[in-house]
């Protein structure tokens, strides 16, 4: 192409020359004609090799085409009849440093992959979705696939749907938040050890008044999450209500307020639940739980309270016949500049045992988020201040997370 150009231009200026030539060169002079001749003879030889680099150019372009034609760049195709299907995934690259934080949390610093999920969902015409979904990372040594979600659903009303397979209970307004749009990096340690995370089961969730009232109802086997097995022939039933009494706007910021309720019931043995007392950390008996949240926008500040209980009763009566846990959180937002940068403020309660003193953990948190493309691509910072049952009287750590979802 370069050649065609510097031809081209060459061509060009020996056209503009001839008439600087003819003035340079009278008309009756004997050298008149045979450098006028010799110009023209030049410049039908550029013209000449001008032809026939371009059609090269477009046998190079006719044969590019046909071999995209024939040989087209791969694409994810549906092996079925779905007419939609999309393939997706989300990477959370953390960083923990200082103390141990709390009882989840390991003490040594560390960096980890708290998320490396590949994700397909879609649907067809027949009114029928589904999702799978593979999480490759985790906070644990030997990490390997596990599945997190695995489902098919039925939407073919607007007011009614049914959902069968694995995915989060209808129980905790935090567990059941989207992992990639959560503002704070690690949920409640309430949330943790209150909410049923997800499960293997059945839902019927109905919705009405423009989205502004809505209800799910499940049952599930209640062993915890890619377990197929059932301990018993009890099963865990779940329901949570959620309504919304404000949605307006008011000088172009949006103003919300919504509620939501939320209670379980199951009985179950050799069930791994930590920081109860139980013998070895297992659970064996009936326990139900109750939950209570509310959250407010108001154009750039949002505020979340959430309250979690849960009974116990163990059938070795230990550590007692009956136990109730409780705990919650208040969480306060702020875009500092909107849709980029975000501070967060959190206090948080865990009690796993009422009627035992000294032993519930408080936690301040203050987070900054910044949004390089909304929570497609964030980079999170939080720092955790903890006072812990059987840790240090002050536990410091310092949580770094960057998120990309594509």
């Amino acid at each position: 192409m370069r050649r065609v150009r510097l031809l081209a231009v060459l061509w060009i200026g020996g056209i503009l020359a001839q008439p600087v030539l003819a003035l340079g060169t009278p008309a009756d002079s004997p050298r008149a004609a045979p450098a006028d001749s010799s110009l023209q003879e030049q410049v039908r030889t550029l013209d000449q090799k001008v032809r026939v680099l371009e059609r090269l150019r477009e046998l190079d372009q006719e044969a590019a085409a046909a071999k995209a034609k024939a040989d087209p760049p791969p694409v994810v195709k549906p092996a079925g009849k779905e007419p939609k299907l999309t393939v997706g995934g989300l990477v959370q690259a953390q960083g923990e440093f200082g103390d141990a934080g709390d009882s989840r949390f390991a003490k040594n610093d560390r960096f980890l992959l708290r998320r490396a999920r590949i994700n397909a969902q879609g649907g067809f015409l027949e009114g029928f979705d589904f999702r799978v979904e593979l999480d490759l990372g985790g906070s644990s040594a030997g990490l390997r696939a596990q599945l997190t979600d695995g489902y098919a659903a039925w939407t073919g009303s607007k007011i009614v749907s049914i959902r069968f397979g694995q995915f989060k209970t209808p129980f905790g307004y935090e567990q059941l938040f989207s992992d990639p749009a959560l503002l704070i990096i690690e949920r409640s340690l309430a949330n943790d050890r209150l909410t049923l995370s997800r499960q293997l089961g059945l839902q019927i969730s109905a919705t009405s008044l423009d989205r502004r009232l809505s209800a799910a109802a499940g049952v599930f086997n209640g062993n915890g999450v890619n377990n197929g097995l059932n301990d018993n022939e009890k099963f865990l039933f779940v329901g949570r209500v959620t309504a919304v009494p404000v949605q307006a706007k008011r000088s172009d910021q949006e103003v919300r307020w919504s509620l939501g309720a939320g209670a379980y019931t199951t009985q179950g043995s050799s069930l791994t639940l930590n920081d109860f007392g139980f013998r070895g950390n297992a659970f064996s008996g009936k326990r139900s739980g109750l939950g209570l949240d509310t959250q407010v926008r108001f154009g750039l500040f949002d505020l979340w309270a959430e309250y979690l209980r849960a009974q116990f009763k163990p059938v070795d009566s230990i550590p007692s016949a009956k136990l109730i846990s409780e705990g919650g959180y208040v969480q306060g937002s702020y875009f500092l500049v909107p849709k980029k940068f975000q501070g967060v403020v959190r206090y948080e309660l865990f009690d796993p045992n009422r009627d035992l003193g000294g032993n519930s953990t408080k936690t301040w948190l203050l987070g900054l988020n910044y949004f390089f493309k909304g929570d497609d691509l964030k980079l999170q910072l939080d720092y955790q201040r903890s006072n812990a049952s059987g840790l240090s009287s002050r536990e410091n750590k310092l949580f770094t997370r960057l998120q990309v979802v594509f």
